[in-house]
């Protein structure tokens, strides 16, 4: 059986925080359809972006893979 480290039960409730962001973003920019929403759309992507990177990253260092898609 796997132990998990003081590191780990830290950052487990902090991934899943962030994949349900990066879901809730993705289904706001999926439902915005107003075209005078373009640079606010425009930034939501960034941010979905970097929350797609800080996931991948998090899943590197603590499972040595990516899950992220």
């Amino acid at each position: 059986m796997a132990t998990t480290s003081p590191d780990e039960k830290i950052m487990i409730p902090h991934l899943r925080k962030l994949l349900r962001e990066h879901r809730a973003l993705n289904r706001l920019i999926d439902t915005t359809k107003s075209p005078g929403a373009r640079e606010e759309l425009k930034a939501m992507k960034r941010l979905r972006l970097r929350l797609k990177d800080k996931i991948a990253a998090l899943q590197r260092h603590y499972y040595g893979r990516s899950f992220a898609s």
